[in-house]
């Protein structure tokens, strides 16, 4: 059965005593590993939850986080991990939207979610690791030990929902992605084929796990019996000395955190063995070609991939070491079992070289966007499904992303829509009208940038602007920059022309986004 509790628990007899997850100074091995999420499934058992049931899991990287996906996974139950940092009205919608019973969190998010429990009215289980004193608040822990070790019995299919991951959708409000456990196993096998991964690896989970691809490849070696090393938060100095620490063989970063790790000081760099790496992965924004050869001059005879992907797709594209140089800008070819078409407005095909809609078909695609039928219909064209880029294919059969989501600008290899921000920004009382662009950034890729028009006699700062953001929105997804204008140019029909906006931020740049 291709369910991620099945895995951990037959892994769990095969790598009994070898090292399942590593953080910090915790390690766990397979067989602990094993028992915690049983005694953390069955906890859940005795509080009345079952298959279909919802749980919330919102702390930045943690060694929970690997016993949380196997606890519940055992017994169907949904896992809605959220990103930590969201805020008030963001958390409340998610936990709401996904009709959560329950949520995780660690004790630095306890405050947060205190504050908003007098609305989250069907939360009837709140559990934090750490110390806390509030009330209606459990320990972790001591709910985890309460309960037996022994397997759940549980009546789980691989065609159930594994988790549901929330991406924020053009019209600013987050869509809930449906996963089942089949899509991410066989994703996980797939990628292990595809990057050459088996039981004698050790994988570096430095990504924010609520992301889908930090998720992927924690499932794609637990599946095949390696070790992860879980990281909290990214950071180079960090890693460098991990992976001579522990003998880390493969990553998965995205292109800011290779930014960060090729810039350290040399004698930083010189002062750790990374001899043990020897495959590293790249998705999220285009790897920039000066970067691709400083990651492989940082990590001389390393095999660099560069994937193309979405929550809703896990990955579809990828471009391998053999062609990663002489490929620019490139995300190479279909994924093992995705087939690809390009296609024009009226859905047909464009002939080589022309641009067209990016659609694929695979194994790995969600089941659906959680009560939000429409856009999932919208989504498929004849079991072929689309996030809406743009691309090309040349005469060799590679693909290349020409052009984004609608609006959609990424920064740090996150996800960051427009729409969302402009309407916090459109709140302010000396605001007419706005617009949110992504510019050139050279660490981020790219930043937020707010295009404001004042209300007549209205005077505003860039200052008073961002901090106006200030709790309404992820700190993320605050301006970092803001211009004024008299007034925004649009088109006839009154659609605010962003390429308009942006173009003068990126002419001068090597690659136009």
């Amino acid at each position: 059965m291709l369910t991620f509790g099945t895995i951990i628990k037959q892994n769990a007899q095969k790598y009994a005593d070898k090292p399942a997850v590593i953080f910090g100074d915790t390690t766990r091995t397979y067989r602990e590993l094993n028992l915690r999420a049983n005694r953390l499934a069955n906890a859940f058992i005795v509080s009345g939850y079952k298959k279909g049931d919802k749980v919330a899991v919102m702390m930045k990287n943690h060694a929970a986080y690997a016993e949380i996906m196997s606890a519940l996974a055992k017994i169907g139950v949904i896992i809605v991990p959220i990103n930590y940092r969201l805020v008030g009205a963001e958390i409340e919608y998610i936990v709401h939207h996904s009709d959560s019973r329950a949520i995780i969190m660690t004790e630095e998010y306890a405050d947060e979610i205190n504050a908003l429990l007098p609305s989250l009215t069907r939360l009837d289980t709140v559990l934090v690791i750490g110390a806390t004193k509030l009330p209606h608040m459990l320990d972790y822990e001591e709910f985890l030990n309460a309960a037996s070790d022994t397997e759940p019995e549980a009546d789980v299919d691989e065609s159930d929902p594994f988790y549901i991951g929330y991406t924020s959708g053009t019209t600013g409000k987050p869509k809930g992605v449906v996963i089942s456990h089949r899509s991410r196993i066989l994703t996980g096998m797939v990628a292990a084929y595809e990057y050459k991964i088996d039981e004698s690896d050790v994988h570096l989970v430095a990504g924010p796990i609520y992301h889908a691809a930090p998720w992927i490849f924690m499932v794609m070696q637990l599946l095949v019996g390696g070790t992860i090393v879980i990281h909290e938060m990214f950071r180079a100095g960090q890693v460098l000395a991990d992976i001579e620490r522990h003998g880390i063989t493969n990553a998965f970063l995205a292109p800011t955190m290779y930014n960060f790790l090729v810039n350290v000081k040399e004698e930083v760099k010189n002062s750790y063995d990374l001899s043990s790496m020897r495959v590293l992965i790249s998705a999220g924004s285009p790897l920039p070609t000066k970067t691709k050869d400083d990651v492989l001059t940082f990590f001389p005879g390393v095999d660099l991939h560069e994937f193309y992907g979405s929550t809703e797709s896990a990955i579809t594209l990828n471009i391998k070491p053999t062609d990663i140089r002489r490929k620019d800008r490139c995300v190479g070819k279909p994924f093992p079992l995705v087939e690809c078409l390009v296609l024009n407005d009226d859905k047909d095909p464009v002939a080589q070289g022309e641009i067209g809609e990016l659609y694929f078909k695979a194994p790995y695609l969600l089941n659906e966007y959680y009560k939000n039928p429409e856009a999932t219909t919208m989504s498929f064209y004849e079991g072929y499904f689309t996030v809406g880029d743009m691309a090309i294919q040349d005469e060799e059969g590679f693909y290349y992303i020409v052009d984004r989501k609608k609006d959609m600008l990424i920064s740090g290899g996150v996800n960051i829509y427009p729409r969302e921000i402009e309407e916090v920004l459109y709140t302010h009382p000396k605001i007419l009208d706005a617009a949110v662009i992504g510019v050139p950034d050279p660490v981020w890729g790219e930043s937020v940038k707010a295009i404001v028009v004042p209300r007549e006699g209205a005077q505003l700062t860039q200052e008073e602007v961002i901090g106006y953001c200030e709790g309404k929105i992820a700190g993320y997804k605050k301006p970092k920059s803001v211009d004024f204008l008299a007034e925004l140019p649009r088109n006839p029909s009154g659609k605010i022309l962003k390429t308009v906006l942006r173009d003068q931020y990126w002419q001068d740049q090597q690659m136009k986004i």
